[in-house]
């Protein structure tokens, strides 16, 4: 009995030939079919793009920013929390955002500009460090936007200055 069962069915070795003959190509027709999707996946998405940008940092602009203020907002925190154009930290360090790269206007009020003071004393004054990279990009900021003193704010703490009272935000 063991010996007509046997008769009926087809060695192994044939199936596996079989099976590579007729699936040679299967790659081939995988790989066509992955570069067809992610081609029509592409033109997808530049097509809605054209309705609203995808990245909105990096979207169009309107030209370069009319900037006439400065706004200065101290944090007692480390993190870099909410909009900013500039930051800078604890050690004195200047850091540019993407919103000061891409000249993205703020978003409460389009003509100025952010710089946050991260890092600074617990009641929000700035420390000796921050208060010369601050003095210094004031200086180059008003020059290079015409930008005067009566039209900068610095928030620190509960204090808030303006124009030429900034030594009692400053902490000095």
């Amino acid at each position: 009995m063991n010996n007509s069962i046997r008769q009926f069915s087809p060695p192994v070795e044939d199936f596996m030939a079989a099976d590579s003959t007729r699936h040679h190509n299967r790659h081939y027709k995988t790989l066509i079919l992955l570069v067809l999707s992610m081609t029509g996946g592409t033109f997808l998405l530049l097509w809605l793009a054209q309705f609203s940008p995808v990245t909105p940092l990096r979207g169009r602009t309107s030209g370069p920013a009319q900037w006439t203020e400065i706004s200065v907002r101290a944090e007692a925190s480390p993190d870099a929390g909410g909009f900013y154009h500039l930051r800078i930290d604890g050690d004195g360090r200047l850091f540019r955002s993407d919103a000061w790269r891409y000249q993205q206007p703020h978003p409460e009020n389009p003509s100025m500009i952010q710089i946050l003071l991260s890092a600074t004393r617990p009641d929000g004054r700035p420390l000796p460090a921050q208060q010369q990279t601050l003095s210094r990009v004031l200086a180059q900021l008003g020059r290079d936007h015409q930008i005067a003193s009566e039209r900068v704010t610095v928030r620190a703490g509960s204090t808030i200055a303006r124009g030429d009272h900034l030594r009692l935000a400053s902490g000095s």
